[in-house]
């Protein structure tokens, strides 16, 4: 992408499946070695610190930086309060992937990321937390 400043949501939204799950879990952390090339490739190796080890141009280990970097921690806080802010039941509802019961739709409105004003995020990656947080790699 060069030299102009990225979209954070687009770069996101660019990257595969396994990428956007591997970034979104630690967005601040050291980043899984098979998705390094992809995402230096989607926002620009500027978005990559990394260690590269002899003549190969991409870093054996790499920590993501800059707008994305931002992008994701900013969201991760305000979907971990949010998913902080859910009943057991409502996380155990979610985690298993069932149809809410009708006692819990009451609760729903007010605990939908999607609904929250300040809530920063895309669709896809309110659903890549969802995600996550179903299939049990737990985020916190």
């Amino acid at each position: 992408m060069g030299d102009e400043a990225i979209d954070p949501e687009v770069a996101y939204e660019a990257l595969s499946a396994g990428a956007r799950l591997a970034l979104l879990r630690n967005p601040e952390g050291i980043m899984p070695p098979q998705f390094i090339g992809q995402v230096m490739t989607v926002c620009g190796q500027e978005c990559v610190a990394g260690i590269s080890g002899g003549a190969d141009p991409v870093p054996q280990m790499a920590v993501l930086q800059g707008p994305l970097s931002e992008y994701l921690s900013q969201c991760r806080c305000v979907l971990d309060a949010w998913w902080i802010s859910l009943t057991p039941q409502l996380r155990a509802v979610i985690r298993c992937r069932e149809a809410v019961p009708e006692s819990l739709t009451l609760q729903l409105p007010k605990h939908t990321p999607w609904t929250a004003v300040s809530t920063p995020c895309s669709h896809l990656l309110v659903r890549d937390y969802l995600e996550l947080q179903a299939t049990g790699l737990e985020l916190m």
